[in-house]
């Protein structure tokens, strides 16, 4: 009876360090993935390289988001398609249209077509959207997450409508930013490679205005392409991001106008 005992003890002694060691165990790594900073490179073609850091403690999902979309692929031969007065915009294809991505291009387990294969975006992570964490301002070489606006009446769709396209700070003077866009990495080689891609590349003009802008976008004559991105997480598995369905802009127009008629 006592070495029946005895073994009970033993495996509830076993039991109980392993289920300690495993408690431990998630949160070293639940630390090790907010400490580690993944390492991005896009390579441009007749530019070179461009690497940044990016920032999981301040916008997880966000990271999460860029990093999955790297790993399948999504930027290589995308383009730096403009600028405006704070930044170059990049992630268009090469003719500088956008095609939201869809669930298929970041998840294995679902077939493009299917009617899982929707076009998604992420949650903003910025102060504006009740995401406190994020707290990284918005200065010169840090990378931030496009969104759409809507308009103060669809403000909450307006948060929530960024997924891949990506906006590099070429100035300090961004601070209207704080706040209201996830700003998620930083340029730490090749800012140079951006500066000329910003003063030096000629700007689209067209027959009927000054200069082809977009949105108080200025779009490039040619437009730098990404040969290829990569990332290294260190080792880490960041995992799938948390997605949503995008917000339909355009349906939701058309049936203000139906609405409205009727």
């Amino acid at each position: 009876m006592k070495k029946l005992q005895f073994c009970i003890w033993v495996v509830i002694a076993i039991f109980l360090i392993a289920l300690i060691g495993g408690c431990i165990y998630n949160l070293v790594l639940a630390k090790t993935e907010k400490n580690v900073h993944p390492e991005v490179t896009f390579e441009l073609e007749n530019y070179g390289n461009v690497k940044m850091e990016l920032y999981p403690e301040y916008a997880p999902n966000t990271v999460t988001n860029i990093i999955k979309l790297i790993q399948k692929g999504y930027y290589n031969n995308k383009v730096v398609y403009g600028k405006d007065e704070m930044c170059l915009y990049v992630g268009r294809d090469a003719d500088g249209e956008y095609k939201n991505p869809t669930m298929s291009q970041i998840a294995d387990d679902i077939k493009e077509g299917s009617d899982a294969d929707f076009e998604y975006s992420i949650k903003g992570e910025f102060v504006a959207n009740d995401f406190t964490k994020n707290t990284l301002r918005h200065e010169k070489g840090i990378v931030s997450l496009i969104r759409n606006n809507y308009g103060s009446n669809l403000a909450e769709e307006s948060y929530n409508s960024g997924c891949a396209q990506l906006g590099v700070m070429l100035t300090d003077e961004a601070e209207n930013l704080n706040g209201l866009y996830a700003a998620f990495g930083r340029v730490t080689e090749g800012f140079d490679i951006l500066e000329k891609i910003y003063n030096e590349s000629e700007i689209a003009v067209d027959e009927n205005a000054e200069s082809s802008s977009e949105g108080g976008i200025q779009k490039f004559t040619t437009y730098p392409v990404i040969k290829s991105a990569s990332v290294d997480t260190h080792g880490i598995d960041f995992g799938m991001p948390e997605t949503q369905e995008i917000f339909d802009y355009n349906n939701y127009m058309l049936q203000m106008v139906q609405n409205s008629n009727q």
